[in-house]
């Protein structure tokens, strides 16, 4: 057998090299589509992009910190100098209040990523108690200039002092909706899919393992309603011609990706073809 027939080319019939590959093209870009679509790929770039994006903000928000423990030592050390214990201790009050808030936005942060909400006032106030503080003794000494003889001010180091503090201020408030969003992105990749994310199940052993029926039969799949009206249609019409319904009618009838097709065709054959919800 000559190579070319082995390819399936028969130029005869237009079906030459490139038809040939444009054919495997094809065929592997829906496979790339079944797995781009898939919620678990979807959940899973949207938690790597999650990580990416908190660890900057997490970064950058140290360091913004970082400088306005400067101000905070300014504005409670005064005239003192490196002499005076005082002057010393004056450098903790920052660090202090900023370990505190860093520690409550990761608690923020962290129920927010598993669906929670924070509802206490108690929450909000401490936040905004940590960061008001942070802003005023930052800003108060470069104001000190205004009422002080022979003192110029300096517009630069005011505004400097004032805008660190605010936006360390607004990314401690973005950073919660940050998670929150994310986590609704891959709470509505599962829903369009007409699934729902679960979390892995425990290991069983082998001799208490249900069978593959007993397994399709003990959830009922969650769709919406077009899907579930067109595989409806679907297994109506394979049924009438005295066939089972297969993942290929499945995907025939609805785009899906290749295991939910699977599990519907499950379902079906669990339930004897009755309708699902």
């Amino acid at each position: 057998m000559r190579a070319d027939e082995s390819e399936g080319i028969d130029v005869q019939a237009g079906v030459t090299r490139r038809v040939v590959g444009l054919r495997r093209k094809r065929a592997e870009s829906a496979q790339l589509r079944g797995l781009v679509d898939d919620p678990d790929m979807v959940a899973v770039r949207i938690e790597s992009q999650r990580r990416l994006i908190t660890r900057g903000m997490w970064f950058f928000l140290t360091l913004g910190l970082g400088f306005t423990t400067a101000g905070v030592q300014d504005f409670l050390a005064g005239p003192r100098t490196a002499a005076d214990p005082l002057w010393w201790a004056a450098w903790l009050a920052e660090p202090m209040l900023a370990g505190i808030l860093i520690t409550l936005l990761a608690f923020e942060s962290e129920v927010l990523h598993r669906g929670v909400a924070v509802d206490s006032r108690w929450v909000e106030r401490l936040k905004r108690t940590l960061l008001g503080s942070t802003l005023f003794m930052n800003v108060w000494p470069t104001l000190a200039p205004l009422w002080t003889p022979g003192v110029r001010f300096e517009f630069g180091n005011f505004a400097v002092h004032l805008v660190v503090p605010l936006v360390v201020f607004m990314v401690a408030e973005v950073m919660p909706v940050i998670q929150q969003r994310m986590n609704q992105a891959v709470t509505d990749a599962y829903r369009r899919a007409g699934t729902a994310p679960t979390p892995a199940p425990a290991p069983v052993p082998a001799a208490s393992r249900p069978s593959p029926a007993a397994s399709a039969t003990g959830t009922r799949l969650r769709l919406p309603d077009p899907i579930r009206d067109a595989v409806k249609a679907k297994a109506d019409q394979v049924a009438a011609q005295g066939r089972a319904l297969t993942a290929d009618d499945v995907r025939q009838a609805v785009r899906v990706p290749a295991d939910l097709a699977d599990r519907i065709v499950a379902e079906v054959h669990a339930h004897n073809g009755h309708s699902f919800t």
